[in-house]
């Protein structure tokens, strides 16, 4: 197809075939979520057997970072026919969606193993309440993180909703019907 004939949705298609985030950016996230994700997977594999309150948090740890790698992996592989630009895959795309539903399963299920027994003795291995502090502060806040950045998100997104109604509504929108009948 040739310049002169381009559809008038070719810079949309373009924006899209464009990265969203400065690859910086992109990097940084997932450096994070590689560091987080491992972590994860050490705490809870170094104090496995460390937390009589709640049994199940270190496995909560060790399979929510092992998810989060394998989403990783599947959301950073070029996963193509080999065109240009490459199309993702169905199979692929199934899986991710499969992936990030276990993921929000899991995360709620993690909060109550986690929030449940708030908050445990750190002190006395013998007592039915006992959970390493390292263990159960970690996963506290490796999840009460994940809400307040939620929290954050949804905060910024409605502000970004309210500028850009605030900036619709003061766009001039044709003739005026009080101009038209005077």
């Amino acid at each position: 197809m040739s310049e002169s004939s381009a559809s008038p949705y070719t810079p949309l298609l373009n924006a899209i075939r464009e990265p969203t985030l400065p690859p910086a950016f992109s990097v940084v996230g997932k450096v994070i979520t590689v560091v987080i994700a491992v972590s994860s997977i050490s705490i809870g594999s170094v104090y496995f057997k460390d937390c009589t309150a709640q049994y199940l948090i270190p496995y909560y740890l060790i399979v929510s970072g092992a998810s989060s790698l394998l989403l990783l992996a599947l959301t950073s592989l070029p996963c193509g026919y080999g065109g240009d630009p490459p199309q993702t895959s169905l199979l692929l795309v199934v899986s991710q969606g499969l992936l990030v539903l276990f993921k929000t399963a899991f995360f709620i299920t993690g909060n109550v193993w986690i929030y449940s027994i708030y908050s445990p003795n750190y002190m006395n291995h013998e007592a039915k309440n006992y959970c390493h502090q390292v263990l159960y502060l970690y996963a506290f806040w490796v999840t009460t993180a994940a809400y307040i950045i939620l929290g954050m998100m949804i905060i910024i997104s409605c502000c970004i909703v309210i500028c850009l109604f605030a900036i619709w509504s003061n766009i001039p929108r044709g003739p005026r019907l009080d101009s038209v009948f005077t």
